[in-house]
């Protein structure tokens, strides 16, 4: 019979007893998980419990209040001491805990608390310390509620990331723990696969664990080493600075030396700003050191900041004959800004030395990076769209090159587009052609630095420092235009509708063009030299350019019906679009912005060759066009689709609309006030898909005219003199692909199917097949895998006979995720070169998941850079750095790097 003896059920003359006796708490804990101690607490008067459940005691109401249950019986000893029992998976709480146990006893004398089983055999009724989310499980508990101390035999203690098991404990305070024949293991097994045996061990407030006369055990195969004594932390804060913890680096060891990777700090300041600087040194002298921050406030404002600094010695000693020193250096600068919904501000800055990545990173497409790019936005929109402002600066490097620009900073500002004589009454096919007239202002301030060195990559001068400095730049570019900058202003009008029409749409528009330059460029003829020199005169000069054109554009279909499986018809959708436009010749003598200058000395016929240039042609904005401009553009959009028609069981007709062509483009023009070479090339584009999710797209170009023995195009037609209407002069084509599939991974089957003749008492016929059969559950093979491919051709005609066309054909399969098993996973990323004949840097990394140990590995066989890395090692952090700097362990590590440094995210 299950029976509940509760406080109300004691009868009185007992309860006076408890009440005199226990003068004294009856339960409390500290704050530790480890230190749970009897307190001194006073049971309050009267009836101090509620009514309470079958499972456990109820929570006490008042301070010092202590309720208790037991689902057997109480009893009480006064013969030679006066001892309250509980029997019966007791329940004892109180304000600071909770105490479980078969049997709980209670020392009224001497102020002990006694809780185990009520059989040696039971392992059910495990006594059980409890507090909030706290627990400890011991074989016995003893408390001292005067002196507050108390003993475990053959506890489990939990500290942060970690379990402690000891054959006796023993509390000495309420923030000390001792531990006698203790293990301590990161691995949350009952029986773990590594752990640290120690004599004893002492626990301080569960973050701080002493150890001594303790051995190590991997998979209870004892390391041959014993530490007399050692400490490690039992509790990590992620909201604390401390130590980064280094590991050895020993590859390369004959000409780097053995060293340390990833010593440096850690520095939390608050929720807002977090900083860490670490450093990778050897016994040669190389080093690399990165110092990092990161900031962010939340809705407002975010970024980190990046230094990178390098230096390689190639030998071990100044003395050896190949001694020499690589120094490299980065500046990374990220930072996003919202001032308000209409205003941002953003910035991305990267600036670093030409080899930086290829001597520290291993990720392919940084080592394959040739250039630098660094920008700097400010936004503002109007809150009603009235208006925007745009402020930026970019620069860039080409380390192929050593050329360098700047550019910025650039402003924008732009009015929203109106309609002077719009009438809202009015709208479509209803509005007269002068209320569709519409408006757009714009204008730029545009400011340009480029930096090329006739040295090339040899220069002596930087472009930082030839940007600081006119003169420096003079002298490594021997240009005399340090930094160019001018205004631009732009007037567009549009009108719609000017035929009123459903079929045709007939529209105009004209552009005005301002130019505000600081500087104009006049030219020259030195006889001496013979040659065309320039100088740069200072002036604020101005250029105005404009132009109009007349469009004509309608929509036509052609519809075919047809029957081909179960596509009903076919519709063909044409845009042709005619467009008229007209521009001046701003390069003749009444407008002034062009020049007449001798190029070269007298011919013997007395003529004098001479050439015709732009005065503002080595400005930010280059000025007004060369050439009258009376042309006519044709452009045609063709769609092809295709009607879907299926019908179900029911007879439901359910149609669909297909596209064969999404988007097929030609387009050309012919310039009636050119000289020659009228007919413009013919442009094509295409858009189409080939399966779901696959479409390819591809663009060629034509040319009509014939070209002379260098290439260069003659005014004679191909039709003409080769009796064909054009020739292809550029080609490519794109497309690819992405694929998601068993995104459902790997399933347990809990409910396995069992056949009609099957014995439940002989499994032995099936372990030949499956040895695990009806032990474990069956797992659906369903491997997750997802990947991306991305195919390319480029083409172009060789521009002189006497060279090769150019062509360039890769594949690149990339973020390629196999997950083998729920342990095993595979990632990669592959490329070949078609024209090379060879495979791309590439990247294979496989890892396996071993519960507490993590299996890694990584290489690239191919290319330059090729490596591996390989690492076994413990995912808790706390025993992670023991392991790599044991001798003998440090295998478990293996690298072919030069710097011995893994690669990101390995």
């Amino acid at each position: 019979m299950n029976r509940s003896f509760k406080y109300f059920c004691i009868p009185w003359g007992l309860m006076l007893v408890l009440l005199l006796g226990l003068s004294q708490p009856i339960w409390a804990q500290d704050t530790t998980a480890v230190q749970d101690t009897l307190q001194e607490r006073t049971i309050p008067e009267g009836r101090p419990g509620t009514q309470q459940s079958r499972q456990s005691a109820s929570q006490p109401e008042q301070e010092g209040q202590v309720n208790f249950q037991a689902n057997d019986s109480l009893t009480f000893d006064f013969e030679n001491q006066r001892i309250a029992t509980l029997y019966g998976d007791a329940n004892v709480v109180h304000t600071s805990g909770e105490l479980k146990a078969g049997k709980v006893a209670m020392n009224l004398d001497s102020s002990l608390v006694s809780a185990k089983t009520q059989t040696p055999q039971d392992t059910l009724s495990q006594p059980v310390l409890i507090r909030d989310d706290d627990r400890i499980r011991s074989n016995k508990i003893d408390f001292n509620y005067k002196t507050e101390k108390g003993r475990f035999e053959v506890a489990r203690v939990g500290v942060q990331d970690g379990n402690l098991i000891g054959t006796k404990v023993k509390n000495e305070s309420p923030h000390v723990v001792y531990l006698e024949d203790a293990i301590y293991s990161t691995c949350q097994l009952d029986h773990p696969h590594y752990y640290i045996q120690a004599d004893r061990m002492k626990v301080v407030n569960e973050e701080e664990v002493f150890f001594e006369r303790a051995r190590l055990y991997i998979l209870d195969i004892p390391y041959p080493l014993i530490f007399p004594f050692g400490y490690l932390p039992g509790k990590f804060e992620q909201k604390q600075s401390g130590l980064l913890e280094p590991t050895y680096a020993y590859q390369q060891r004959q000409t780097r030396g053995i060293g340390l990777q990833n010593f440096g700090w850690f520095q939390y300041f608050n929720d807002y700003l977090t900083g860490q600087a670490s450093v990778d040194i050897f016994t040669s002298g190389s080093y690399y050191l990165d110092a990092r921050t990161n900031y962010r406030i939340r809705n407002k404002l975010n970024g980190n900041i990046e230094i990178g600094y390098s230096r390689e010695n190639s030998g071990l000693e100044p003395t050896d004959p190949d001694f020499s020193t690589n120094v490299q250096k980065k500046l990374s600068i990220s930072h996003q800004q919202d001032f308000s919904p209409y205003s941002s501000f953003n910035t991305n800055i990267n600036l670093r030395t030409k080899d930086f990545n290829q001597r520290n990173s291993y990720d392919p497409d940084e080592r394959a990076e040739t250039s630098t790019r660094s920008n700097l936005n400010y936004r503002y929109r109007h809150p009603e769209g009235t208006y925007n402002f745009d402020i930026s600066i970019n620069q860039n490097q080409n380390f192929a090159t050593n050329v360098s620009s700047l550019s910025g900073p650039d402003m924008n500002f732009s009015l929203k587009r109106f309609s002077p004589f719009a009438n809202e009454q009015t709208s479509g096919q209803d509005s007269k052609w002068y209320e569709t007239i519409s408006v757009r202002y714009q204008n730029t301030f545009n400011s340009d630095y480029e930096f090329r060195p006739t040295a090339g990559d040899s220069a002596n001068v930087n472009w930082f420092e030839a940007l600081l400095d006119p003169t420096k730049y003079r002298e490594a570019t021997d240009n005399n235009e340090h930094y160019q900058y001018g205004f631009q202003q732009d007037v567009s009008l549009s009108m719609n509708q000017l035929i009123p029409s459903r079929y045709l749409n007939v529209s105009a528009n004209g552009n005005y063009t301002e130019y505000w330059v600081p500087t104009t460029t006049r030219k020259f003829f030195n006889a001496d030299s013979n040659r065309v020199e320039e100088r740069q005169v200072r002036g604020f000069t101005t250029a105005r350019d404009f132009n109009t054109g007349l469009n004509f554009s309608t929509t036509l279909y052609g519809l075919m019906n047809t029957k081909i499986g179960k596509i009903q018809s076919i519709r063909h959708t044409l845009r042709p679009a005619i467009s008229f436009s007209y521009q001046p010749d701003f390069s003749s003598d009444f407008w002034g912005y062009y020049r007449t200058v001798q190029s070269d000395s007298a011919r013997t016929d007395g003529s004098i060759p001479t050439q015709k240039y732009s005065i503002f042609e080595n400005e930010v904005f280059s000025g007004p066009g060369r050439g009258e401009q009376r042309s006519i553009s044709f452009n045609l959009e063709n769609i092809f689709e295709a009607k879907k028609i299926e019908r179900d069981s029911t007879g439901e007709k359910k149609e669909e609309v297909i596209d064969i062509i999404q988007q097929f483009n030609l387009g050309t023009s012919y310039n009636f006030a050119a000289d020659s070479l009228k007919l413009d090339d013919l442009k094509t584009s295409l858009r189409a898909p080939i399966l779901p999710g696959l479409s390819i797209r591809a663009n060629a170009t034509f040319n009509f005219y014939d070209r002379d023995n260098q290439g260069n195009k003659i005014d004679d037609f191909l039709i003409k003199t080769d009796n064909k209407p054009f020739e292809m002069t550029s080609f490519s084509t794109s497309t690819s692909y992405s694929v998601q599939w068993g995104d459902g991974g790997f399933q347990a089957n809990d409910k396995p199917y069992y056949p009609q003749s099957y014995n439940p008492l002989n499994q032995s016929i099936f372990h030949p097949i499956d040895p695990h059969f009806n032990r474990q559950p069956v797992q659906n093979f369903n491997s997750p895998l997802s990947f991306s491919i991305d195919f390319s051709y480029r083409w172009n005609l060789r521009s002189n006979p006497n060279t090769d066309n150019s062509t360039s054909a890769t594949i690149n399969a990339r973020n390629i995720n196999l997950k083998l098993t729920p342990k095993w996973d595979f990632r990669t990323q592959l490329g070949y070169d078609f024209v090379e004949g060879e495979m791309t840097p590439s990247q294979f990394s496989l890892s396996r998941n071993l519960h507490c140990w993590d299996l890694s590995f990584t290489m690239n066989p191919f290319g330059d850079n090729q490596y591996y890395f390989f690492s076994l090692r413990v995912n808790a952090g706390q025993l992670q750095s023991i392991f790599q700097k044991l001798p003998g362990l440090n295998n478990l590590e293996r690298s072919s790097s030069n710097s011995g440094r893994r690669p990101t995210g390995f």
